[in-house]
């Protein structure tokens, strides 16, 4: 059963990351006709619901989208795209029962440096994944197409330049930012993950420069430079970690951003581990702190 978010059936004209993953690690795409079968269906999904898909990659194991709504119907189109995707597979495949996880996430994005970071994470998941040593050499991915050599005619569901326009910017320097995070990825791979210290070192860079003292100040920088934050908790969770980072005390986080002492130390604890683990909060953290660090 899809989880029905109410925050998501009253927004329409928003953008999401959306996550599926098949129940207890389950191939949910065998071989190139499922994920042929699931391409058919991502598209009659855009036409009946008016989404605007912009980007996407097929795994083993899981999917992501990158889309945005007209109306508010995302956990109903959701809701289609699964379940005909699941009555097709099980009769192909001659099983039962779930072939999903009981509920797909979807995070909300609120602004251009967040939906090109999802963009550029989406485009390396093959590449994080040992598959290819190159995004566009990944042929269930929607990288390929942004690539003005591909051979490969854009379908008419895969909102390309409408990506572009949200995130102000050209197919070259897309292109570029995702060839600059896969060099990245890659030379973190050769030389194995990265430790906590390592991490560390990418504020302690760039923390000696002139910024706010006072955290109200600190926040109207964040504000004017990442956007609002309040519905994105990603981006909220690493700015707590940012801001214990540049030495304010949790009692002036917690008030600042209505929270409490406990759930600032959970929160630094947690995303601590994810950028020990997870290259997308790594990636994260690297344009959160070129917005906020640079000069204007």
């Amino acid at each position: 059963m899809v989880r029905i978010n109410r925050k998501e059936i009253n927004q329409e004209n928003f953008c999401y990351h959306i996550i599926v993953r098949g129940v207890e690690e389950t191939k949910i795409f065998k071989e190139d006709q499922d994920r042929i079968k699931f391409l058919q269906l991502l598209s009659k999904m855009s036409t009946d619901f008016k989404l605007s898909i912009f980007s996407y990659v097929l795994m083993d194991t899981h999917f992501h989208l990158l889309l945005k709504t007209e109306e508010a119907n995302l956990s109903e189109a959701m809701h289609s795209l699964n379940s005909s995707y699941v009555h097709w597979y099980n009769l192909k495949w001659a099983r039962k029962g779930h072939l999903f996880q009981d509920r797909y996430k979807s995070h909300l994005i609120l602004n251009t440096l967040y939906l090109c970071t999802v963009a550029s994470y989406l485009a390396l998941n093959p590449v994080e994944a040992g598959l290819v040593d190159a995004p566009e050499k990944y042929l269930w991915s929607s990288f390929p197409y942004f690539h003005p050599i591909s051979s490969k005619i854009t379908p008419a569901w895969l909102k390309i330049d409408e990506f572009l326009n949200l995130c102000q910017t050209n197919r070259e320097n897309f292109i570029n930012l995702v060839e600059k995070n896969s060099q990245k990825l890659i030379s973190e791979k050769d030389q194995g993950d990265l430790d906590i210290n390592s991490v560390n070192n990418l504020l302690e860079q760039k923390s000696k420069q002139n910024l706010p003292q006072d955290i109200n100040d600190f926040l109207l920088l964040v504000k004017e430079r990442l956007g609002s934050l309040q519905d994105n908790k990603r981006l909220k969770y690493i700015l707590v970690y940012i801001l214990l980072k540049e030495g304010f005390t949790v009692n002036n986080i917690a008030q600042s951003l209505n929270l409490s002492r406990q759930a600032i130390l959970v929160i630094y604890k947690r995303i601590q581990k994810n950028l020990q683990t997870d290259n997308f909060y790594r990636m994260l953290l690297q344009h959160i702190q070129h917005r906020l660090f640079s000069k204007k």
